[in-house]
């Protein structure tokens, strides 16, 4: 099966929500991120219209991995979705069941990311096409879509005693901008968000003040950074949230060497 990268735009749509929803004019989506226990076999997302009139929606599944520092996106039956099309009244609100199909993975979680698609009604009561892949884009003949949210679901592991992210990073600064490189060889997903600068004398810059991005397990993601001349002095430390944490850890010195 081919795979998809998966647009930045994609990416963040719903994935870093502070207080758990993603809003919108129409459609919400509601939570933003699930996780299953191994012993967990069905969660389920609410989708809600809050539009003044009716809409049609999909939603699909597909397995996620990260492959030469880049998200990709392959169709997936690990997961089953119910309903897959639905239709919402203006202040209707539908749960839509994830179902794992099969038993939970072993070793590491597995990720996926289910899509919803709020799609346009070309005719009255007929949605406009429900078969492209993610990274369609409007145009005549083609899907359009109104608006599109990118959950993120991890399954657990059998028999895992604890789930934690193992991060190795580090900070190259050859190139036209720095680049920050972090590796996971824990077991569960790395999110990092609120990426800051902490120089010697312990002087914070933001860089980045929400998304960063993911980091699956055994896998490698590198991010060009964009920061002020002279911020990432020699002696300072790249910081960041991992996971929602209520602080920022260390995640790589400045290193002149580097």
């Amino acid at each position: 099966m081919p795979c998809f990268p998966i647009a930045r735009h994609v990416l963040l749509a719903a994935s870093f929500a502070a207080a758990g929803h993603a809003a919108a004019t129409g459609l919400q989506v509601a939570p933003t991120s699930l996780s299953l226990a191994a012993s967990q076999s069905a969660d389920g997302i609410w989708l809600s219209n809050t539009g003044s009139g009716p809409l049609h929606a999909q939603v699909r599944v597909y397995a996620w991995t990260q492959e030469a520092a880049a998200d990709q996106l392959e169709p997936s039956h690990g997961l089953a979705i119910s309903p897959p099309m639905l239709e919402l009244a203006p202040g209707a609100r539908q749960l839509v069941r994830v179902i794992r199909v099969g038993a939970p993975p072993s070793g590491h979680e597995a990720a996926y990311r289910v899509i919803v698609d709020e799609l346009p009604i070309d005719e009255p009561g007929k949605p406009a096409g429900a078969d492209a892949t993610p990274g369609d884009t409007a145009s005549k003949g083609a899907l359009k879509f109104v608006l599109r949210y990118s959950i993120p679901v991890f399954v657990a592991p059998s028999g895992a005693a604890a789930l934690a992210p193992q991060l190795g990073a580090a900070l190259h600064q050859g190139g036209a901008k720095p680049v920050l490189e972090a590796t996971n060889t824990g077991n569960m997903h790395a999110q990092l968000g609120n990426l800051v600068f902490v120089d010697a004398a312990g002087k914070r810059s933001e860089l980045v003040p929400g998304l960063l991005g993911y980091v699956l397990p055994g896998q490698t993601m590198r991010w060009p950074i964009d920061a002020p001349a002279g911020v990432l002095a020699p002696g300072g430390s790249l910081q960041s949230r991992i996971n929602g944490e209520a602080s920022e850890r260390i995640l790589a010195p400045v290193d002149p060497a580097r």
